[in-house]
């Protein structure tokens, strides 16, 4: 019998250049995994959004597989019919409850959903072509590959198939059962992006920034502000926030081509690349939110958003629990990017297991995808937990490519037998190592394939770093620690907490630790480790072994390997072009070393 190999598929059509955002791809056998990865990596686009053509190619590379051997294909997002019911659906239940005006919006939508057409790479010929609902390939991602059996599972984004906020699922013994759904037009994902739009950063894109940027201020200023804006509906799991419903209802109605570029399209992104922001916004946009927010500081904005944000999810998260009556939870979805949010969720006493997909947004969907299509194949087999252990699902490029590129690039370099040894040793003396080795991470962070290295001791070192990388000043770096060691740097860290192997969650570094280790401590006095295990990753943990013995430190400052808004680096000449334009001192690729 044939075997079967599916591949999941997040972006709009082969034959269209219609773009999404966070396109990718993830094949799998009845096995498992055998690759995902994003457009952007190969594209070098951020989070690029048209068709992962390249993304297929690598993937099939990785598993020396053809396009005719693909049997089955899974795409994200349901087809127009279904589509069409639940955005008329959610925009009239908004209108009912908050008397937002939707019209324009619908007949802009209602038209253009008309012209979906989606089909997969041209030489794929798989007869077999499902299409699964956004949310359910959140909840996919989330529960198949995480540690639970048994589990809670919460999906929440800005919105998918135009119109779903959220959704709660109950995982048991391999079967999702749907619960909720909740209203995109009320989701928290917009509400956040406003927030983001409203400070001057990318919405879609900068997010995190505004993480960042609300431990500097202080929450109660504007609370009272964000109170208007959005609540969450107690026991209903669902949110209500007209003002957000409003915006987004403009976004389409109004200047569709300009402004639903700037919430969702790559073309968006790039245009704003040269100056890290939006181009200067529509005065008829976001007016109710300069009522509201024009007396206060950015901080305090950013302050005082994040904590709503936190306060209604929260709550989400407790009925959620209640409604399933089990206490493990996994979600996936944009929001669950906000790492504070994340701890808060870890935080709750209801809450005695959490699991965050490792690639939370969008860019996961392909995985969800797949995977339930796996599952839907396997249906009479009986089911067994496969949980991942690790997410190094990418590209892999040999020794002798290595080389090559090393050669072509005339940079001059060294062959060396103890790489963990050198490392360690460039680390002690001060020096930030670019670190390159075996296959791509797949998702948004660089966990020690595709990463740049420093001692976290010294306190200049952000400055020193985000001058090299050009990034914003106010953003924290991120530590990556032995797994030994872990429980006396991080309150509270355990080792069941799988998400902490993926830097998903953060954590209050323990205080008499933090002088130490400075450059990964942000403001508020919280970090965001990656807990690194030997079986796992065992020549970095060599590396950190070597560092630890030398210092008596067992972490470092981990970052991503790339300039600042590219993506992390893919190729062995991405790693050399972002070396020579100054990211590090010393540059480890395989078994090389070149030093600038």
């Amino acid at each position: 019998m044939r075997k079967r190999i599916v591949l999941g598929l997040h972006g709009f059509s082969s034959h269209s250049s219609t773009q999404m955002h966070d396109a990718g791809v993830c094949l799998m056998d009845e096995n498992g995994v055998i690759a995902a990865i994003d457009e952007e990596r190969l594209s070098r686009k951020k989070r690029d959004g048209n068709f992962p053509t390249l993304a297929y190619k690598a993937a099939l590379s990785r598993g020396e597989l053809s396009a005719g051997d693909i049997t089955d294909v899974a795409f994200v997002d349901r087809r127009t019919p279904w589509q069409t019911y639940q955005v008329w659906k959610y925009a009239i239940s908004a209108f009912i409850q908050t008397r937002v005006q939707p019209w324009g919006y619908l007949r802009f939508w209602t038209r253009k959903m008309l012209q979906f057409k989606r089909v997969p790479p041209q030489d794929v010929k798989a007869k077999k072509i499902r299409f699964y609902e956004h949310h359910l390939c959140h909840a996919a991602s989330a529960y198949y590959p995480g540690p639970f059996s048994d589990a809670t599972v919460v999906t929440l984004d800005g919105m998918g198939d135009f119109s779903v906020g959220g959704m709660v699922a109950k995982g048991t013994s391999g079967r999702l059962k749907v619960l909720r759904r909740s209203n995109g037009y009320f989701s928290p994902g917009h509400f956040y992006m406003i927030l983001t739009e409203y400070l001057g950063f990318v919405p879609g894109k900068h997010e995190g920034k505004i993480t960042g940027l609300a431990a500097y201020g202080n929450p109660q200023e504007a609370y009272h502000t964000m109170e208007k804006i959005i609540r969450y509906k107690e026991g209903k799991l669902d949110f209500v926030a007209p003002l957000v419903a409003k915006e987004f209802f403009s976004v389409i109605r109004n200047s569709p081509s300009k402004r639903t570029k700037q919430w969702y399209s790559q073309e968006q992104w790039e245009d704003a690349e040269p100056t890290h922001q939006i181009e200067t916004r529509d005065e008829k946009s976001l007016i109710e939110f300069r009522k509201l927010w024009g007396g206060y500081s950015k901080e305090d904005i950013a302050a005082a958003g994040q904590a709503r944000f936190e306060d209604v999810i929260l709550a989400y998260i407790k009925d959620a629990v209640k409604l399933t009556g089990c206490s493990n939870l996994v979600v996936a979805g944009g929001c669950f990017a906000n790492v504070k949010l994340n701890q808060k969720i870890r935080e709750l006493p209801e809450i005695s297991g959490l699991y965050v997909h490792p690639n939370m947004s969008d860019g996961g969907l392909a995985t969800g995808a797949a995977l339930l299509h796996l599952n839907y194949i396997n249906e009479n087999k009986v089911y067994e937990h496969k949980p991942w252990n690790h997410v190094y699902l990418g590209p892999e490029f040999s020794e002798h490519t290595i080389e090559e590129a090393l050669i072509s690039s005339g940079l001059k370099y060294t062959k060396s037998e103890e790489i963990s040894k050198d490392a360690g040793d460039a680390l002690v003396e001060g020096e930030v190592v670019a670190w390159f080795q075996g296959a791509m991470e797949y998702g948004p962070r660089a966990l020690g394939h595709r990463s740049l290295l420093a001692a976290a001791t010294d306190v200049d070192l952000p400055d020193r770093l985000n001058q090299k990388l050009g990034r914003t000043e106010f953003m924290p770096f991120a530590p990556i620690v032995l797994f030994e060691y872990a429980h006396e740097w991080f309150e509270d860290w355990s080792a069941d907490h799988v998400s902490s192997r993926y830097m998903t969650v953060t954590y209050d570094v323990v205080p008499e630790r933090r002088e130490s280790i400075p450059a990964v401590v942000h403001v508020d006095g919280t970090a965001r480790p990656q807990v690194l295990e030997k079986h796992i990753n065992p020549l970095l943990h060599a590396t950190l072994s070597h560092y630890y013995a030398r210092t008596g430190i067992p972490l470092v400052v981990n970052t991503s390997f790339n300039m600042h808004e590219e993506p992390i680096v893919c190729s062995p000449f991405d790693a050399i072009r972002t070396f020579k334009n100054g990211a590090a001192d010393v540059l480890i690729i395989g078994q090389y070393i070149v030093r600038n």
